[in-house]
């Protein structure tokens, strides 16, 4: 068959007990029926059995931003451009700050997303295999595998183009792999669920947990209980607990106290904001009455999407600091320990504009974020061929003629 070919059936009915009628039926006279009376919970429903082809879309989203990365890397140390004054020698790109601003933070959050992708298929081989009937954990994963699959798509589609235009006319080769491996990708961002539609499902997700625990509480009693418990009832980290406990307990009362490099502050700041921008939206959606309950949500939709974001950021740190903390080759530690530096940093970075409207981050201390990101990308330059090698991409399948230049 060619790719033109198509199948097609006459007259072919299919038995009605072949049908795949799990969540829902239609009866012989064209009744349809569900055991799921709520049609927003049906439609999320449905959409959960889809868990394992987002593992995988996720998964492969990932592998495909690697090798982008390990593209651009080698060649970012082989192509030079420009000599220093007083020097005949001409600089790797890959020494310009600028060329480690585009890679390098990308290349660790890309380390960051490897390991909440070895979590999310670990806890569904537990559920799936272990016979766990649990509704709460299998709620817990689909919204898991719902928010990695969202930002690590995204993450692959901003970092190929990256990659791309950081190789020059080269990048844009077909040779040299990453037009291909744009195109492939692409579809990734719609595949198997729109990001934003699966973003609303993990937000659904973290409120319904939000109403199961606060209940019914009137607003006064409501805030003090957020603001004494909110951490330990609402955040529910999903690995390496009593060291993430341990970390929060040491980091410093006051954000202007804590080194840039704490990852105890780390931590409790992305916690901190996780439960700020769940309580508020909360808080929002309090307002809806049976007559404008669509309009309240539609108002609100900026801050759903928002609250699945932040929470997706806290669990992807906290695979990385459980991932460090497995690894018992003490330079391969420390060593991941400052590319943990600037995942978060650069997501810091990335979001200075809400740590300081929120108090989170005075204006000086938000600068000194944008220079720490400046000295991590400068101390991670010397490790970037080895960290693309760690991802142990096989050379066969890095063929790039770009990639195989020697500095």
């Amino acid at each position: 068959m060619t790719s033109s070919d198509r199948l097609s059936f006459d007259a072919v009915r299919v038995p009605r007990e072949a049908l795949l009628n799990r969540f829902g039926d239609v009866a012989p006279d064209g009744t349809y029926s569900s055991p799921i009376e709520a049609v927003s919970r049906r439609f999320f429903t449905m959409l959960g059995t889809l868990i394992r082809g987002r593992v995988s879309v996720a998964g492969g989203a990932g592998s495909a931003t690697q090798l982008a990365l390990a593209i651009a890397v080698r060649y970012g140390e082989s192509r030079r451009q420009f000599a220093a004054p007083g020097s005949t020698d001409e600089i790797p790109v890959l020494d310009y700050l600028a060329h480690q601003r585009k890679l390098l933070p990308a290349l660790a959050t890309s380390y960051a997303l490897h390991f909440a992708q070895q979590e999310l298929v670990a806890a569904l081989h537990d559920i799936q295999t272990g016979g766990i009937t649990d509704e709460r954990a299998q709620r817990e994963l689909e919204a898991r595998a719902a928010g990695i699959k969202a930002v690590a798509t995204w993450n692959a589609t901003a970092t190929i183009q990256t990659c791309r235009e950081a190789c020059g006319g080269a990048g844009y080769l077909t040779v040299n792999r990453l037009p291909q491996l744009k195109a492939d990708t692409d579809v990734f961002t719609t595949f198997k669920g729109d990001n934003t539609v699966l973003l609303q499902l993990v937000a659904k997700g973290l409120l319904t947990s939000y109403r199961d625990h606060f209940g019914e509480l009137d607003t006064l009693g409501m805030v003090r209980f957020v603001a004494d418990q909110v951490l330990e009832i609402v955040i529910e980290r999903t690995a390496a607990r009593p060291l993430l406990q341990r970390l929060v307990d040491a980091a410093p009362g006051r954000d202007e106290e804590a080194d840039l490099l704490d990852r105890g502050w780390h931590v409790a700041l992305f916690e901190d904001r996780e439960s700020h921008v769940l309580d508020t939206l909360a808080n929002r959606l309090r307002r809806a009455t049976e007559h404008n309950a669509f309009a309240v949500f539609n108002d609100a939709q900026d801050h759903v999407l928002r609250v699945a974001r932040v929470h997706v950021d806290r669990i992807v740190l906290e695979a990385f600091v459980a991932a460090i903390d497995r690894c018992e080759d003490v330079a391969v530690r420390d060593l991941l320990d400052r590319v943990c530096d600037l995942h978060v940093l650069s997501v810091i970075e990335g979001d200075r504009a809400w740590f300081m409207e929120h108090g989170r981050l005075s204006p000086n201390r938000a600068k000194a974020v944008g220079r720490a990101v400046n000295e991590q990308c400068q101390q991670l330059r010397p490790h970037a061929r080895a960290l693309v090698d760690g991802f142990g991409i096989p050379e066969a399948w890095i063929d790039a003629p770009i990639a195989r230049q020697t500095p």
